[in-house]
């Protein structure tokens, strides 16, 4: 993983943050001077019995915290405090009545400016104790972040899949489950409250803007949870941190939530490439599921030979009549030669093969498997009849209408029933030889990170929430094994972290559905021209590929595309979006079309998304649109070896209109009084030099890939036409030979395949050897492009252009 190395917690929380390297402001920092400077400081306030917190331009002056036991709400204002040390500060709260005793340490990182806040809880009484929520803070002013007419925008740091996006932040009352990253766009100040642990309680934290001021509360909830006499017991663990940038936060975040992570986050170096195909052929109704499979394995091996794709992933044809919990009833009308012929054909064409599972799902058509599982199964508030999950199920393909009328009910994931029942489905999956999941509907298993009421979770000794949701995905683990690639989708996200190797970022980007009147998409299988659409309209997908990129490879890796499905009749235009959403995201990609039939330029898209950097692209704009929405402007910085570059990707995802945008450089990192050279990729075309910003015109629905390279006056390269990222994945050397007056290198690219290198040549210069190659003068400033045209007969192919002056 490109990661940072994990270290143990030493004797302080800052010092083993500073040890692994925690970043600070990067190059995509927002500038700017904030404010008067103070050193960072918290210090309690023994005559009020409240926390001053201070740093920077921040001010938060009566700090409080509150503590339910049983009913009753207990302020620390009401305590009796006691001040054990100032640096780090500790101070205990002792509830006399409750014989409560409240612990709460608190450390400043003077580097970042950021304070962590840890507290315990201990029973001291006889008695068990009901927790309800623990307030780590309680806050009616946090100065010297923004002032009346200030622009101020804010990012919920949430766990989900729901469209996130910035958002303004302003006097109406907001709640968000972890934490909020606030930006002050006219004062370049940013902040960040919340909690960077999770895996516990449920957590929450309540914003208001008041004038000049915020009001903050974060709290997390225990629900009833007993704390037993003589036992003691963590709080989830609490940030405040103020500065400029608000990226440069959100990756500390981070690493600081991976670090605090147990168990940690899990390590899956390589990006389980697949095909999964049904975008455009309904393999329920139409053919043959098992025809459909196996066919599109051979072809890929056939039209794709060479690209790394391991996997292919089945999707709910597996199941007889397609119903949730039913998961060992093999289908045999779709598969009629069963599990073991299945795997057996996969391996011989070089794939390991996966399934869609909604592992806490459980129809209510399946009387026998309810009956078994009933006690097992989360009930309404009363106690007594099952939770309704979901009203009906759609892919209970065989009799649609009535399968609508049997409601989803959800297995409880704290009930040792639910367990073994998982344990048994994924072992026996594993016997099969599966080996990848896309493992869906998580929010059924949520408990309270959920919204559907319901009683009380079995077993009491979890708290309600993250530890319940997560007794079900440690035992899905435990089965399946390390070796297998588990995708959540559907629930909860950043509570996955330690049991996943990735999280569906977004919605069912790019995917398909049967042609059944029971889907929006009918008579289609797919929808074409809508971008806002949630099941294959990009705007979801890069909105949340935006919004989370902070996460990516540090506490999983995001898979923010799904599907890449861009056959005909999908617009050309749209195709190419698509594709960029999915090259761009440094996550892995399931492909949708039938590769069998896939038009022959289409494929090439899709092999020019081939193979896939790991890292994921920066959102430039996130923060700094005056109106809201999906980030436009997205960002690599590629260092090789054989030289460095940029990469641009500028989205216009209005179907109507075009965008006029200007792209500032200095943000980026690139020197604002140089010349770049930019070269486009999806139009092949060199836009010409640039110094200061990049200006571009992008058509509706479309978008633009540029390659930004500095001019120092020599030949250089300027792009490619093989992959969107235009020479990260497949140049692997270049050479300017100053003597020889020659560029010379070498690309990689699977047998058989073919492509181009495009150099730029400055004025006054021209080629000595111009056999096999395409010249053209750029008569805007009479410089020189050259195509050199690749054929990878070895598995690799060279160039070498040697120039003369004139």
């Amino acid at each position: 993983m490109n990661r940072r190395s994990f270290v143990k917690l030493g004797t302080g929380l800052v010092a083993a943050l500073t040890e692994s390297g925690v970043p600070g402001p990067s190059a995509h920092a927002s500038g700017g001077s904030a404010a008067e400077q103070r050193p960072s400081s918290c210090r309690f306030e023994l005559e009020n019995k409240t926390l001053h917190f201070t740093a920077g331009w921040c001010d938060v002056p009566d700090w409080s915290m509150a503590l339910e036991a049983g009913s009753e709400p207990l302020q620390t204002r009401d305590a009796k405090p006691q001040l054990i040390s100032e640096q780090p500060l500790c101070v205990e709260f002792y509830f006399a009545e409750r014989q409560l005793r409240w612990k709460i340490v608190g450390e400043t990182d003077k580097a970042t400016d950021t304070l962590t806040l840890r507290s315990t809880i201990r029973n001291e009484s006889p008695r068990a104790v009901a927790l309800g929520k623990a307030f780590l803070l309680q806050a009616d002013r946090l100065n010297g972040f923004c002032k009346q007419g200030d622009e101020v925008v804010y990012l919920p740091v949430s766990s989900g899949q729901g469209l996130n996006q910035v958002q303004k932040l302003d006097a109406k009352p907001a709640t968000h489950g972890i934490a909020i990253q606030a930006f002050n766009q006219s004062q370049n100040k940013a902040l960040q409250a919340g909690f960077v642990t999770f895996q516990r309680a449920k957590t929450v934290v309540e914003h208001i803007r008041q004038g000049d001021s915020l009001q903050l509360k974060a709290w997390c909830e225990f629900d009833g949870w007993e704390l037993q006499p003589g036992a003691s017991t963590p709080t989830e663990t609490l940030i405040l941190a103020i500065g400029e940038s608000p990226h440069a936060q959100l990756e500390a975040w981070g690493e600081r939530a991976a670090l605090l992570s147990d168990p940690r986050p899990r390590v899956w170096e390589e990006e389980p490439h697949g095909w999964n195909g049904c975008s455009w052929v309904d393999a329920f109704n139409i053919e043959r599921y098992e025809d459909f499979v196996l066919r599109n394995a051979k072809a890929i091996r056939q039209r794709l030979a060479g690209f790394k794709l391991d996997y292919v992933w089945v999707s709910i044809g597996n199941l007889k009549d397609g119903q949730p919990g039913d998961w060992l009833n093999w289908n045999d009308k779709n598969f009629p030669s069963g599990p073991d012929y299945l795997r057996e054909q996969l391996q011989e064409f070089g794939f390991k093969w996966g399934l869609w599972c909604g592992a806490f799902m459980l129809s209510s058509k399946l009387r026998d498997k309810v009956e078994e599982l009933k006690e097992a199964v989360f009930k309404q508030p009363d106690g007594k009849q099952p939770m309704v999950y979901i009203d009906g199920w759609a892919f209970g393909l065989d009799s649609p209408s009535e399968d609508f009328q049997n409601p989803i009910y959800a297995l409880d994931p704290s009930h040792p029933r639910t367990l073994e029942y998982l344990r048994k489905v994924f072992q026996t999956y594993r016997d099969w030889g599966v080996r990848y999941y896309m493992v869906d509907f998580l929010s059924a298993g949520a408990d309270t990170l959920q919204s559907a009421p319901h009683a009380k979770h079995h077993d009491k000794t979890l708290v309600s929430g993250p530890e319940v949701f997560q007794r079900g995905l440690q035992a899905i683990r435990e089965a399946c094994g390390d070796d297998t690639h588990l995708l959540a989708s559907s629930g909860p996200t950043i509570h996955a972290t330690g049991f996943v190797d990735a999280v569906r970022t977004g919605t069912d980007f790019g995917e398909g559905r049967p042609l059944t009147r029971a889907f929006e998409t009918y008579p289609g299988t797919f929808t074409i021209n809508a971008p806002g659409y949630f099941m294959n309209g990009p705007l979801l997908a890069l909105s949340n590929q935006a919004s989370s990129y902070y996460t990516h490879r540090r506490l999983y890796i995001n898979n923010s595309g799904n599907l890449l499905a861009v056959d005909k009749p999908l617009p050309l235009n749209q195709a190419r979006v698509f594709a960029t959403v999915h090259a761009m995201s440094g996550g892995p990609t399931m492909l949708g079309d039938d590769i069998g039939s896939i038009d022959e330029e289409r494929l090439r898209l899709i092999k020019q998304t081939l193979p896939r950097p790991k890292e994921v692209a920066f959102p430039v704009d996130l923060f700094t649109r005056k109106e809201q929405g999906c980030p436009r402007v997205f960002h690599r910085k590629i260092i090789k070896a054989w030289d460095s570059y940029d990469v641009v990707a500028l989205y216009n995802l209005d179907a109507n209109g075009s965008l006029n945008q200007s792209v500032a450089l200095k943000p980026l990192g690139l020197d604002e009084n140089r010349s770049y050279l930019v070269w486009e990729f999806w139009n092949s075309e060199y836009v010409g030099k640039v110094s200061g910003q990049l200006r571009a015109q992008v058509p509706p629905y479309s978008v633009k890939v540029f390659r930004l390279t500095e001019d120092t006056g020599r030949p250089t390269i300027l792009g490619t036409d093989m992959h969107v990222l235009m020479g990260e994945m497949e140049i692997d050397r270049c050479v300017w030979d100053a003597g020889q007056k020659a560029l010379h290198g070498r690309a990689i690219r699977p047998m058989g395949e073919k492509g181009s290198v495009f150099l730029y040549a400055p004025p006054k210069m021209a080629v000595a050897n111009p056999k096999g190659f395409f010249l053209a003068q750029d008569t805007r400033d009479n410089s020189l492009i050259i195509r050199c045209p690749l054929q990878f007969e070895q598995g690799w192919a060279e160039w070498n252009v040697t120039f003369f002056d004139l």
